[in-house]
C-alpha cells in the first residue's frame, strides 16, 4: 500500500471517465466479468485482502468510523464499490428528494495515470464545458429533444479553434437531433472528430441564428483555473473593479511545479489598488485547500494576516484531532495582499467546496455583510476527505476523514449551501450569458451595479413560450470536487 504524500486538501477530486466493475466474490480470488463496453480491456482481479484492507483503512481513518456495520454483518461478496458503500454513513453525502449520492468513493486506478493532476488540468476533451437541458412542455413532459449550453471555452482547444463560443446552444450532433441521452452526454465530454449546429438565443425571437461547425478531434487541452481576469473602470462610481474568473482550485499543471499559483500571485499585483473586486466562482466545484488558502490569503483584510483561515477536525482516533491553516504572510511573499474590505462572489449551485470555503473563511474577517454573494444558492459541501491508495490492488478510496470550521467555528452555516443576497439565474437571463468580462454579462452587470448603486432587479428576459427547459447532466461534473481530500496535512499543518 502507498499513500500518496502531497501538501493539499483537495475539495473532493471528481476523476476523469473510469471503469467501474461489476463483481463476485469467489474463495481466495475474484476476477471481475467485463461489461459489454469494457470486454476488450483487461479484466481487474480482486483478492480477499482488498476488502481487508479497506475496512481496515474506513474504521481507522472514516469520520463516522463508529456507525460503520459490524464485521458480522458486513457482506464480503460483494464487488469492491458495492462493499465500500455498505460501510457508509448517511451523514456521508446528500440524500433527500433532489439528491441521493455518497461523498465518499472509491476507483479502480488500474486505468488511470499515476498523476491525478491530470484530471482538472489536462483533460481530453474539446475544451468546452456545458449543461445539458432537456426540453419539457408546460406540464412537464419531455418532448423528446434537447439542448447543450456552452458555459465557457479553453483557450488553444479544438473548440475555440472552431470559433464556439460562451453562451451559445448546441442543437444537433453529427446531422442528428440531440436528445439529452447519455450518448450526447458522452460524446460531447469528448470523441472523434464531430460535426455540430449551434444556436444562439434572442430574447424575442428565442433560438436563432443557427450555423453548422466541423469540430476536431478531443485531444489533451490545458484548462488553466485563471481563466479570465480584467480590471473594469466603472464610468458610473470612477471605482477600478477587479474581476477573476477562477474556475478550479489546482496549484499547477503537474505534481512539479506551482504554476497556477504563482499566476495567482503575478496577478496579486496586477490587481493592486483596486477599489472592488468581483470574484467569479459560479463554475467553481472546488479543488486544494491550499489553494482556497492563497486566494484567501491574497483577497483578505491585511488584519487577517497570520490569524486563522480554517480548522479540520477529524475522528477521535486521530490525535491531534484538529489541525489549522492560517493567512500565511509568507505565503503572498511573491505577491501581495489586497487588503479588502468588502468582496463580490458570482455563484451558483455549481459553486461548492473549497469556493465555498473561501466564503465562509473570509466571512469572520470582513463580516457576512461584505462578502457580497450574487446568484444561486452554492452546493453546501463543509467536509474532508482523503486518498488512500492501494498500488498492489489498483485501488484507491476517498472516505470523508473530517468537517472544516472558519475561525469563530462555524461550518454548519452552509452545509445546505450559501444563499446570495442577490439572486440572479443565468438561464433566466440566458441572452446576457455573455463573454467574460463584458459589462452587460448578467452575473457581473449586477455586481457592477450594486457597487455604483444603480442596482435593481431585472426581469427575466426570457420570451414567454409553452415549453421548459429542465436541466440534466454537466460537463463540469467530472470537475466538481466532493469535500475536502486531505492529503499530507496532517504532517504538515500544524508545523
Amino acid at each position: 500500500m502507498n499513500i500518496k504524500q502531497t501538501f493539499a486538501i483537495v475539495f473532493f477530486a471528481v476523476a476523469l471517465p473510469f471503469f467501474f466493475y461489476s463483481c463476485s466474490k469467489d474463495d481466495d480470488e475474484i476476477v471481475t466479468t467485463p461489461t459489454e463496453e469494457e470486454e476488450e480491456e483487461d479484466p481487474v482481479v480482486i483478492t480477499e485482502s482488498v476488502y481487508t484492507w479497506i475496512e481496515s483503512e474506513m474504521r481507522e481513518n472514516y469520520y463516522w468510523y463508529s456507525e460503520i456495520p459490524a464485521a458480522s454483518s458486513l457482506n464480503y461478496k460483494l464487488g469492491v464499490l458495492d462493499f465500500f458503500d455498505s460501510l457508509l454513513s448517511s451523514k456521508d453525502g446528500k440524500h433527500n428528494d433532489s439528491s441521493d449520492y455518497f461523498y465518499s468513493y472509491i476507483e479502480s486506478t488500474s486505468d488511470v495515470s499515476a498523476s491525478t493532476k491530470s484530471i482538472s488540468q489536462t483533460d481530453y476533451s474539446y475544451g468546452f464545458e456545458f449543461q445539458l437541458y432537456n426540453m419539457t412542455d408546460q406540464y412537464n413532459t419531455p418532448l423528446g429533444y434537447s439542448y447543450a449550453h456552452i458555459l465557457y471555452v479553453v483557450p488553444n482547444s479544438p473548440a475555440s479553434e472552431a470559433g464556439i463560443k460562451r453562451g451559445m446552444w448546441i442543437t444537433y450532433v453529427n446531422g442528428k437531433r440531440m436528445t439529452g441521452t447519455s450518448n450526447d452526454y458522452y460524446t460531447l465530454l469528448g470523441s472523434g472528430a464531430i460535426q455540430i449546429t449551434v444556436e444562439t438565443f434572442d430574447a424575442k425571437k428565442g433560438y436563432t441564428n443557427a450555423q453548422t461547425i466541423n469540430l476536431a478531434s478531443a485531444r489533451a487541452i490545458e484548462d488553466n483555473p485563471v481563466h479570465y481576469h480584467t480590471i473594469i473602470t466603472d464610468e458610473k462610481s470612477g471605482k477600478k473593479i477587479g474581476y477573476l474568473v477562477y474556475n478550479h482550485f489546482t496549484d499547477s499543471k503537474t505534481d512539479e511545479d506551482n504554476k497556477y499559483n504563482k499566476e495567482l500571485l503575478t496577478l496579486s499585483k496586477e490587481f493592486a489598488g483596486v477599489d472592488e473586486f468581483v470574484l467569479d466562482l459560479r463554475y467553481n466545484g472546488g479543488g486544494l485547500i491550499t489553494c482556497a488558502q492563497l486566494l484567501s490569503t491574497i483577497l483578505a483584510p491585511s488584519s487577517a494576516l497570520n490569524q486563522t483561515f480554517c480548522n479540520m477536525t477529524f475522528n477521535d482516533k486521530q490525535s491531534p484531532r484538529t489541525y489549522n491553516l492560517s493567512y500565511a504572510k509568507s505565503l503572498v511573499s511573491t505577491g501581495t495582499n489586497l487588503n479588502l474590505s468588502r468582496l463580490y462572489v458570482l455563484v451558483s449551485d455549481r459553486t461548492a467546496s473549497a469556493s465555498e470555503l473561501v466564503i465562509n473563511a473570509l466571512r469572520p474577517y470582513m463580516g457576512d455583510a461584505n462578502v457580497i454573494l450574487i446568484g444561486e444558492q452554492t452546493e453546501g459541501k463543509n467536509v474532508g476527505s482523503e486518498p488512500f491508495e492501494n498500488t498492489t490492488y489498483k485501488w484507491e478510496m476517498h472516505p470523508i476523514v473530517c468537517q472544516i470550521y472558519n475561525s469563530k467555528g462555524e461550518s454548519d452555516n452552509y452545509v445546505n449551501g450559501f444563499t446570495p443576497q442577490y439572486e440572479v439565474s443565468e438561464i433566466a437571463h440566458r441572452d446576457k450569458v455573455l463573454d467574460f468580462g463584458n459589462t452587460d454579462e448578467i452575473m457581473l452587470s449586477t455586481a457592477i451595479r450594486i457597487i455604483n448603486g444603480t442596482y435593481s432587479a431585472t426581469k427575466a428576459s426570457t420570451r414567454s413560450t409553452t415549453t421548459q427547459l429542465r436541466r440534466g447532466k454537466s460537463s463540469l461534473e467530472r470537475k466538481a470536487t466532493n469535500g475536502v481530500e486531505v492529503d499530507g496535512i496532517r504532517q504538515t499543518a500544524n508545523q
